[in-house]
């Protein structure tokens, strides 16, 4: 509630109305009902308007199109820059754009960024009988790793992997998700994958004794102290801005943005809202309920991330194009 006093106080101090139409902020979903992002934003919607001058109605609505693409475009070029449109892309748009995805029509950085309500944690996990139990091996001899797809960012980061460190992961793709993939992993069609997110995957891991390879995370996670972080691996400077580079998404992770142009008071406002309901106790207790992981992030730090990550440029802007190049073998 101080966080809301505080909102109002803000705008009442400088002679302005609610950062939105007191009525409704609709908050669009870049993907359909019943995934990760959807899940996420329908709770985050019941709990949110409370925190907003007005208290005014969240109303989701999903917006699939195009990995996200759809949403993303249609938030930088179309919807109202008043603050009563909110949205959620996917995490690995920022790093698209920036590579230069002609299906980006948008420019991540001139987003306002809200907040995280999470991020992802992946880890790169083989089999115990693979042979393959540290990067080095990895190097060394061909480790065969499902992928849910060619363009997703799970294969995107491992092609990187082999280009910046050397390591031979031949990637397999088709897979529906990630549950299909741990499925081929425990059947020994294939050796290991990074669809695992440390939060939600520890028990599988652990279980079944994987071998843990490497975080890609920014930071180490709870738990994975001991492990080296992706970045960690690169063995000089270039090498570990390229891999912060590409490693950046996972700490972006599930975030809300704002049309750009939205007047600083409102993002303020916004942000002071998203903060208050990343504190609240019945928030967090409808995420218990609903096993959801929370990593919640502060809107002008996730700013400031995606501001330093669409900063890659020259040689390095070059090289990290020719890494994220997915060989056309990719089954």
């Amino acid at each position: 509630m101080r966080r809301l006093a505080h909102a109002a106080a803000l705008l009442a101090g400088l002679g302005l109305a609610a950062p939105a139409p007191a009525e409704t902020i609709t908050l669009y979903i870049g993907y359909g009902p019943g995934g990760g992002y959807d899940v996420y934003c329908r709770l985050l919607a019941v709990h949110l308007g409370r925190h907003l001058p007005g208290n005014p109605a969240i109303v989701p609505r999903n917006e699939p199109g195009a990995g996200s693409y759809k949403l993303a475009n249609e938030l930088y070029n179309v919807l109202p820059k008043d603050g009563s449109a909110l949205g959620m892309i996917g995490e690995s748009l920022v790093i698209q754009q920036v590579l230069g995805d002609p299906a980006a029509k948008f420019e991540a950085g001139k987003f306002a960024w809200i907040g995280r309500i999470a991020d992802s944690d992946p880890v790169m996990v083989t089999r115990p009988d693979s042979g393959i139990a540290s990067v080095e091996d990895a190097r060394l001899k061909e480790t065969i790793v499902g992928v849910p797809g060619a363009g997703s960012a799970t294969a995107l980061i491992a092609t990187v992997v082999n280009g910046v460190l050397g390591t031979r992961f031949k990637l397999i793709s088709g897979y529906d998700g990630s549950a299909q993939i741990k499925l081929a992993v425990e059947r020994g069609e294939v050796q290991g994958t990074s669809s695992t997110l440390w939060p939600f995957d520890e028990p599988w891991v652990r279980a079944n004794k994987m071998n843990i390879l490497y975080q890609t995370t920014l930071e180490p996670v709870a738990g994975l102290e001991t492990t080296p972080t992706v970045v960690s691996l690169g063995r000089n400077a270039e090498e570990k801005t390229l891999l912060r580079f590409f490693a950046a998404y996972t700490t972006i992770g599930r975030s809300i943005i704002a049309p750009p142009g939205l007047p600083p008071d409102r993002i303020a406002v916004l942000r002071a809202a998203f903060d208050a309901t990343m504190a609240d106790r019945a928030f967090i207790a409808d995420a218990q309920k609903q096993n959801l992981y929370l990593s919640a992030m502060a809107g002008d730090k996730v700013q400031a991330l995606v501001e330093q990550t669409a900063g890659l440029q020259g040689p390095l802007l070059e090289k990290a194009k020719v890494m994220a190049a997915i060989p056309d073998g990719t089954k």
